[in-house]
């Protein structure tokens, strides 16, 4: 299980998809280099390309133009969005060709009278109802994550966010600690969008073969047991989260058809008390990097405690490579952490790291699995019985 070369595959993994992504914007917006000057200021301005594609998500650009095979004019879709579509304003237009300098739109013709269309990866992840939607963490990055990175300067000055944030931003443990069913969906399907593809990646990276049992620790709204059950007909699985979230869990799973071999049940996993049993892997989707450095080995303890030997324990997060040079994103994904819950100093991690709290916890050997992008699963695995 345990392999030498895992992190040196998830550096390559990083830097060649962080270049990938800031390059393929970059080039379009200056196409010249002076020393460095062009990548500074690519790197500087590209947030407005993101922003710009994260509120597209928000508004249903994508949903609303699938509707219309033969595309949409700048106006039509102005007016059905509630934009504004006054002769002469180019926002619009500005707004709809950026999506289509990135790849997201497609456009025929030229002024306005020019069709726009979904790009075939918009249309596979941006459209409401495709079964690989995940517009849902797009919307979130937009008013979230996007509101969060204007606090950047006050949170690395006293370590969170200020009151003015805190006014804006519903606190991320009041959303799910109460019965706040609409913020708590909102943030769900957030992390569904983002989630998705790396569960079902990992269903078809790791060996299930040899367990039977999952319970999803901050199952959110149980995707990844979904992901899990519906590529292995062997498989059980329980999704297990706070209350707050138990309808949307319950929805998705009733949505995929396999109430009869997920189950959703409320759970806090800071509660006193071992850990579920019965489950031979047990995993934390986006759920470790939330915590600081003790509560991270404090729930590697438990989960190592209620595994049976031979279990597993996978943990899904944005690894930063060991030796901290080549993740940006990944980088970001940990200031994100430290900006959304505060005093208790959360933090993104290498696969070192996780290897060394693993083996303190008392696991035996580690693997990496390589997913969506920066994403990827850090598995420890508990002795086999003598």
């Amino acid at each position: 299980h345990n392999f030498e070369c895992s992190d040196i595959t998830l550096s390559i993994v990083n830097a060649l998809y962080s270049f990938h992504i800031m390059s393929q914007v970059s080039t379009r917006l200056i196409h010249d280099d002076d020393g460095g000057l062009a990548r500074i200021l690519s790197i500087s301005r590209v947030f407005k390309a993101s922003k710009a594609l994260n509120l597209a998500a928000k508004l249903d650009v994508f949903t609303a133009i699938s509707k219309r095979p033969e595309g949409m004019t700048w106006k039509q879709l102005a007016t059905a969005l509630g934009l504004k579509s006054d002769d002469g304003f180019r926002g619009v237009s500005d707004f709809l060709d950026l999506l289509v300098s990135i790849d997201m739109l497609q456009r025929a013709g030229d002024g306005p009278d020019a069709l726009y269309t979904n790009h075939p990866t918009a249309s596979r992840y941006l459209v409401r109802g495709s079964p690989d939607y995940c517009g849902g963490i797009l919307t979130l990055n937009n008013d979230r994550s996007y509101v969060q990175f204007e606090y950047l300067e006050e949170g690395l000055r006293g370590g969170q966010l200020p009151p003015a944030a805190q006014q804006r931003l519903p606190d991320i443990i009041h959303v799910f600690g109460q019965a706040d069913q609409g913020t708590a969906e909102h943030f769900a399907m957030g992390m569904l969008g983002a989630s998705l593809g790396n569960f079902r990646q990992l269903a078809g990276s790791f060996d299930w073969s040899l367990f039977t049992s999952l319970g999803d620790l901050g199952g959110s709204t149980g995707c990844m047991c979904t992901a899990v059950c519906a590529a292995h007909p062997h498989m059980q699985a329980v999704t297990y989260d706070l209350g707050a979230v138990h309808a949307t869990a319950q929805a998705y799973v009733d949505s995929q058809g396999l109430c009869d071999r997920v189950k959703v049940q409320d759970f806090d996993f800071f509660s006193e008390g071992p850990f579920p049993g019965g489950h031979d892997v047990l995993s934390l989707g986006m759920v470790l990097h939330d915590w600081g450095i003790e509560r991270k080995k404090q729930l590697m303890k438990k989960a190592y405690e209620a595994l049976p030997p031979g279990g597993a324990l996978i943990a899904v997060d944005c690894l930063i490579d060991d030796a901290r040079r080549t993740s940006p994103l990944a980088l970001g994904m940990s200031l994100n952490m430290m900006l959304e819950f505060g005093e208790e100093n959360a933090f993104d991690y290498s696969f070192k790291e996780f290897t060394q709290w693993a083996h303190e916890a008392g696991f035996t050997s580690t693997q990496v699995i390589p997913l969506v992008g920066i994403a990827a699963a850090a598995v420890a695995f508990k002795a086999a019985a003598a």
